[in-house]
């Protein structure tokens, strides 16, 4: 699926097939804050990213694109027989994490990661957003599509009879608006991604 495929969708539910009050880069637009918005919703990637923390070094960048750490793996095997188990003594703050204990070593370690999806801004690149998720996707667009329409339905009060949109005044879109956030919240509820919850060390 790309950019398009959601344009169109997003369309088909707003009932406009040629681009009126919502042109082609205006609902690009929506497509880049809802597709950010994502992972504060409970809708993003998980990932395990394998990296190496190094002798006596305490700070590390967290990989482009992490909207939050779960937490960290260490191998206390060998490369050739694997053993992770979680990692401790650490603090994620600000884009990096901070090691409370300078390393002693240089071993492996994975980090758990919770990951936007790609900001993609053309209709060739492919989304990495599942294609069942991206129905959450469409539905945050249209909320914004009302959104903006009631909007513009304010900014034009002066019409007269003959100039006036017919049937759609602002408590029609309205009604169409909270339709259309209830349909939002019943798919997060559906497909977000439940994280791994994380330990809190209440003694030391």
């Amino acid at each position: 699926m790309v950019r398009s495929d959601i344009v169109t969708r997003v369309r088909d539910y707003i009932y406009e097939d040629v681009a009126d009050k919502f042109t082609d880069v205006k609902i690009q637009r929506f497509f880049l804050e809802e597709l950010r918005s994502l992972p504060s919703k409970g809708i993003y990637l998980k990932s395990k990213y394998p990296t190496t923390f190094t002798k006596d070094v305490l700070t590390y960048a967290l990989p482009a694109g992490t909207s939050e750490l779960e937490g960290i793996e260490r191998n206390y095997g060998t490369v050739a027989s694997l053993y992770w188990d979680d990692f401790k003594g650490y603090e994620d703050y600000g884009g990096s994490i901070y090691l409370d204990i300078s390393p002693s070593d240089t071993y492996s370690v994975r980090l758990l990661l919770q990951k936007a999806f790609t900001e993609v801004t053309d209709d060739s690149t492919p989304l990495d957003i599942p294609d069942d998720k991206s129905e959450v996707l469409v539905w945050g667009i249209v909320v914004r599509c009302y959104k903006a329409l009631i909007g513009y339905l304010k900014g034009n009060l002066s019409w007269d009879s003959v100039t006036a949109p017919r049937n759609v005044t602002i408590s029609s879109v309205q009604a169409w608006l909270r339709d259309a956030q209830q349909e939002q919240k019943n798919l997060i509820q559906q497909y977000r991604t439940q994280s791994k919850p994380r330990e809190i060390d209440l003694v030391s």
